[in-house]
């Protein structure tokens, strides 16, 4: 084989591998942002994942009655619906990602609801491209499980939800100003999920209408209207 035929087989390799690759990404874009078709459109087995926002214990094994999660069982179980709930206050997406595998090992889920990225976005050191990685990951996982994925995009952060004058004091914040950049922060993730994590269906964000407290965590009130932003849809 001459020289000139070597060359003209690495640059038809080559193309070949480009051409691939070009299709892979058309593929990948075509399906972000799209609604994905369900594979299990009546859902007996579902999976909520996420921190605070969706915790039925704390982190000592009390029990939390007030939160969303709590009320879906009630309001679905006439269905045959069986809730578990994968989510302790104060982690973030990559602890999500770490304890999903040993939950999926343990039950075959028809649906897996994620809902996270409020602990990621107040912590300086993650980034919102290490958020979304972990929720395309998670999503993933559960796709090759044989769950449909939703991801709950979670309240506007608007009125008393992201008012920096109602958000705590902590160790990490002294000043109610610095929480500025991390309500930015939040918003900016709400916005990229469905541009950059495919293979999911999406909760819009839903008015919570200022029941909060601390401009973070809804009251009871707050979280009977997040349980029916879930119920639409099952």
């Amino acid at each position: 084989m001459n020289n000139r035929t070597t060359n003209i087989l690495i640059i038809v390799g080559l193309s070949l591998v480009l051409i691939t690759l070009t299709s892979f990404v058309i593929i990948r874009r075509k399906r972000l942002g799209k609604k994905v078709s369900l594979k299990n459109k009546n859902p007996k087995k579902v999976l909520i994942v996420g921190d605070s926002q969706s915790a039925i214990e704390s982190a000592s094994g009390g029990k939390i009655t007030y939160t969303y999660p709590n009320l879906l069982r009630e309001s679905l179980k006439s269905k045959g619906i069986t809730i578990d709930v994968l989510a302790i206050g104060g982690k973030t997406t990559g602890w999500m990602l770490q304890n999903l595998p040993s939950q999926l090992a343990k039950k075959r889920y028809d649906r897996v609801i994620l809902y996270g990225g409020g602990n990621d976005t107040s912590n300086a050191s993650i980034s919102l491209d290490t958020t979304l990685n972990n929720f395309q990951q998670m999503v993933d996982l559960s796709e090759n499980n044989g769950a449909d994925v939703f991801i709950n995009l979670g309240y506007k952060v608007e009125g008393s939800f992201g008012d920096i004058n109602i958000m705590p004091i902590t160790p990490y914040i002294k000043d109610r100003k610095q929480w500025i950049p991390y309500v930015q922060k939040r918003k900016d993730l709400q916005k990229l999920l469905p541009q950059k994590v495919e293979g999911a269906n999406f909760i819009p964000k839903y008015d919570l209408q200022s029941n909060t407290t601390d401009g973070i965590h809804p009251t009871a009130k707050g979280h009977q209207i997040v349980a029916q932003e879930f119920m639409k849809i099952f």
